[in-house]
């Protein structure tokens, strides 16, 4: 498969391509800042709609993984967080229909679930937040799901927990993870999940959400991405302690 993955020279896209390679998949991978790849490479602002339309040209399908930096108070002010996040998705979406790409996965997050203070949260719920950050995702997938509807594209929406390297034991500022969490997600997880949707014919508009504990299969209804898409997390934490009086 012909597969274009934005931010792909980041934290998550770097491990996120894996099980893509893995199968032998043809890469293109954009990133708004220079990374060295063996794959072929796109250098460019998803906000901005000529180089969108130049790299999904060609492509089958396009995951959706680049986020506005959490650097420099970034998130404390909307111009940012909305051009990368909220414009670059629309940019993305709409570049897929004109391409004629039927096959979309977003990398959502799990805080668009944070006004939920339920113990167990579906993975269905209808997006709610606050603050940049939550309601630029939350934007993304109402986008999502409003392309999927009018332009019949199969898109999946991927909440996804804590972004952690399992063989490093470190999150995305190389801090080192110590004791296991329920929301730990290893970013070749991810990827596998957006992997096994792609590869799906028969789904249409999805969420789900993605995290690699068993901490997680009840809490934050896991146990259905696994049942949906055939799937069981790779990278479990399980060498990791479990903190005192979880």
């Amino acid at each position: 498969m012909k597969v274009l993955i934005t931010g792909a020279g980041g934290f998550l896209g770097r491990g996120l391509v894996v099980p893509f390679e893995e199968r032998g998949d043809s890469l293109r991978l954009m990133d708004v800042v220079s990374f060295s790849s063996r794959h072929e490479t796109v250098i460019g602002d998803v906000a901005d709609l000529e180089t969108v339309m130049k790299a999904a040209a060609g492509m089958e399908a396009i995951v959706i993984a680049h986020m506005a930096p959490r650097t420099n108070n970034s998130y404390d002010f909307p111009t940012l967080p909305f051009d990368i996040n909220v414009k670059g998705t629309a940019n993305l979406f709409h570049a897929a229909v004109k391409n004629g790409i039927k096959k979309v996965v977003v990398i959502s997050s799990t805080s668009v679930m944070d006004y939920c203070k339920s113990e167990n949260l579906p993975h269905d719920l209808p997006p709610m937040s606050r603050g940049f950050y939550g309601l630029s995702k939350v934007c993304q997938e109402m986008i999502a799901e409003s392309f999927a509807l009018e332009h019949k594209i199969r898109v999946a929406c991927l909440r996804v927990g804590y972004i952690v390297d399992g063989d490093k034991n470190v999150d995305k500022y190389g801090r080192k993870i110590e004791e296991r969490a329920p929301l730990d997600t290893d970013r070749r997880d991810i990827g596998e999940v957006a992997r096994l949707f792609l590869d799906r014919e028969d789904l249409t508009f999805e969420r789900f959400t993605v995290m690699s504990t068993p901490e997680a299969m009840i809490p934050w209804d896991l146990r259905y991405t696994c049942e949906r898409l055939n799937w069981k997390p790779k990278y479990d934490f399980s060498w990791l302690r479990i903190p005192p009086n979880k």
